[in-house]
This record gives structure tokens, sequence and C-alpha cells, in this order.
């Protein structure tokens, strides 16, 4: 992703705005499917993303509804009234006056959180390790004003969108091991308290990663699972490899 990573750093309000990642990723899609990658034609395509990425996801789904096989959405809700808060309580900054030492080079319109203290109440909660704190605070990466500016306006309906589609998010509880509801969109749905503090915070998201069966109401078939005691960094927390395991089942039933 332009801006990310050891990738180039074009103009961080302009040429990373979320669009240019959905474009950049359909064309990676269509080049997979013609066999211009290492000369393979892949028939089935899957996309896996993760906080903006699985914004990403969502966002082709509507716009390019038969790119993917399966979508695998990590850490995203459709309610945006606790992103934007969420951002401030990072304290991000621009990254190059954050580290001029490190980061002196880097555009001033990609930004980072602060302070490690920071980056624990943007992308932490409940069970974890803190002894990873920092090693993921040294290697954080950025966001582009673009990207930061324009990704609400992707988190949207994908009528047309018809393959299966997996949703994984933390929250709160802490009675149960995990908490799955895998049924048909008509089916009557639990309600939990989510606790992913970018997407789902405080008491306003209640139900809302089921909001998923409103937004694919073709999909094949649906899954999502909450992890207890999880924030939105869900790699990170003790449920991670619970995430990954599910993630890779749901790949493999439906025929990757």
């Amino acid at each position: 992703m332009a801006g990310a990573g050891n990738s180039s750093f074009p103009d961080g309000l302009r040429e990373t705005q979320t669009q240019v990642y959905v474009e950049t990723v359909h064309q990676v899609v269509q080049h997979l499917r013609d066999g211009t990658v290492g000369g393979v034609r892949w028939n089935k395509v899957a996309m896996v993303g993760f906080s903006l990425g699985a914004v990403i996801a969502n966002s082709m789904s509507a716009q390019y509804p038969s790119d993917f096989d399966a979508i695998v959405l990590h850490g995203i809700s459709w309610d945006i009234s606790w992103i934007y808060p969420a951002f401030f309580s990072g304290l991000q900054a621009p990254a190059a006056q954050i580290d001029p030492e490190r980061w002196g080079s880097v555009p001033l319109q990609y930004q980072t959180q602060s302070t490690r203290e920071a980056r624990e109440a943007h992308v932490f909660y409940g069970s974890y390790d803190r002894g990873v704190l920092a090693a993921d605070f040294y290697y954080r990466d950025f966001d582009s004003l673009g990207a930061a500016m324009s990704f609400t306006y992707h988190l949207v309906d994908a009528p047309d969108y018809r393959g299966p589609v997996f949703l994984g998010i933390g929250e709160r509880k802490f009675d149960n091991s995990c908490l799955i509801w895998a049924v048909s969109a008509s089916s009557d749905m639990l309600v939990f308290w989510s606790d992913d503090s970018t997407f789902c915070g405080g008491t306003r998201c209640n139900g809302q990663p089921y909001e998923v069966y409103n937004r694919y109401p073709e999909a094949s078939n649906l899954t999502v699972q909450v992890y207890e005691s999880t924030g939105h960094h869900i790699l990170l927390h003790h449920t991670g490899p619970r995430l990954m395991e599910d993630s890779l089942h749901f790949l493999m039933a439906n025929g990757f």
C-alpha cells in the first residue's frame, strides 16, 4: 500500500486516499486472474484485510463484486461514531516531527502515534502481554491524511457481492472463550458489547458486528466471530492465534 512499509511516499493527502488503494488492489486482482503475475492464472482470489485493509475489502466488494471469491474482514464495523475519537486518543502527529532522525524524510502528511501510551490506548484493550508494547510501538506504521479523511466513506453496503464473508472483531465479554454466530441473514442474532476501541468503542457499538448481515444481504454465507477482552490490534492480543485459526478454517471451508 503506498505510504506504508517500504513503499514510496506519494502526496499524503491527494494520492493516498482510500479510493486509490481500492483501484490499486483491483488492478492487482486483474493481474492475478489474467496470468500477468508469475505466468499463473489464479481462478480463486480471497481478500483478507485488517483495519483499513478490511475497509478497502468492503469498498471493493461493492464496487467490484466479482473480484473476490471470499472476503475476510478483521477489526471493522460500520459504526463511524467512535472512529475519530479513537484517532484523537492516539495523539497522532507527523512522523517526521515525532522522530526526525528516523523519519525526517517522510512527508508531513504521514502521521503516527506520538507516545507508546497513546498507541496502547488506541489499539489495545483487555488481554494482551504488555511486553509486546515496545516492539509494537517501534514497528508501528503511518496513517496518511488522505486515507484518514476518506476511509469512512468506504464503509458501505455490498448488495451485489455473492461470495462468503468472515468478520472477526474484539469485545469485552469474559465468560466465553469465543462467541460464534454463523447463520443465515434472516435468523435471530445475539447482541454483544464490542470493545474494538477504533471501530466499536464504548457502549454505542452494541450489536454492530452483526451489521455485516445487512451490508452483505446476498452473501452465500456469513460468519461473525467476536473475541473477548480484545482491542483493535487483534493479532497482538491473546486471542490473535484463534483469529488466524478461525480465518484459515473459514477459507478452507470455502474452497481455499
